[in-house]
């Protein structure tokens, strides 16, 4: 079971420089999506994702608690939204518009598969040089819950001053909003296990990704002795491999000298 537990920055001047490569993965933010201007004669925002159902609840010819019933939903069920109308969600069935549903019994769900591993270099002045890749390695469940972690390994090969250092983080990305809420906002957190005493307690490097704002932002670290904060704490990202790729360029400023000292103790 994952931890979600983000914490504060503060500011730290370091430079960064990368290359890197993209691939597809996951679906547009909602500022970038095209949509139905009009839903079933309504007025609407074009608002596309996928939304997972937490209470049985009907679905209205207009998005009205008073419209016509032509339709419901079970909890536990997924279903695809197209566009908003205040606080509904207009909502297609077997590739056809079917009505209206309450947006407060919905969650609002990310798809973390990644088609290609993302190859990357990102460089810090004065610190590491490495290269890096991406490599996504399935969904997990979440204990208790409907929803699912996405789960990644990120292979660094890194040359720190004259030492050469390779070595592994998981990464995962929540499919389901950060502390359970209706907005957006997903916890994408890159984990360190090779630093003293990791077994039992984990260096996390955490962000949050706003898809409806289309960035991704540092939170924070959760060990502090390793950490120190970048100056560069947020970055665009209009899909869930720009976030990433966004959180491993930024989380690599994120790691001081403690947590690169260890690492190369625990590094053969």
């Amino acid at each position: 079971m994952k931890q979600f537990f983000p914490l504060p920055s503060s500011g730290f001047a370091i430079a960064i420089a990368a290359v890197v490569f993209l691939t597809f993965a996951g679906g547009s933010a909602a500022a970038a999506e095209d949509g139905p201007k009009t839903f079933l004669g309504v007025k609407v925002k074009p608002y596309k994702g996928t939304f997972l159902v937490l209470k049985d609840v009907n679905v209205r010819a207009k998005p009205k608690t008073k419209s016509k019933r032509v339709g419901s939903y079970k909890t536990g069920q997924r279903i695809k939204g197209v566009a908003r109308a205040g606080g509904w969600i207009a909502v297609r069935k077997d590739g056809k518009d079917q009505g209206f549903v309450y947006d407060k019994v919905l969650m609002p769900l990310i798809d973390g598969v990644l088609f290609k591993d993302i190859i990357g270099q990102v460089s810090v002045k004065g610190g590491a040089n490495c290269e890096y890749i991406i490599h996504f390695e399935g969904k997990s469940p979440v204990e208790g819950q409907l929803f699912e972690i996405a789960d990644y390994d990120v292979f660094w090969d890194c040359l720190l001053g004259k030492r050469k250092v390779k070595f592994r983080t998981p990464m995962f990305i929540t499919e389901a909003p950060f502390q359970m809420g209706q907005k957006r906002i997903y916890q994408v957190n890159i984990d360190i296990l090779d630093l003293e005493g990791g077994y039992e307690e984990i260096f996390s490097t955490i962000f949050l990704y706003d898809q409806d704002k289309a960035r991704i932002t540092f939170d924070g670290v959760s060990i502090k002795k390793f950490g120190r904060a970048p100056e560069k704490k947020e970055a665009p990202a209009n899909t869930v491999a720009e976030a990433l790729t966004a959180a491993v360029r930024i989380g690599l400023t994120a790691w001081n000298k403690a947590a690169w000292s260890d690492l190369i103790k625990n590094t053969p």
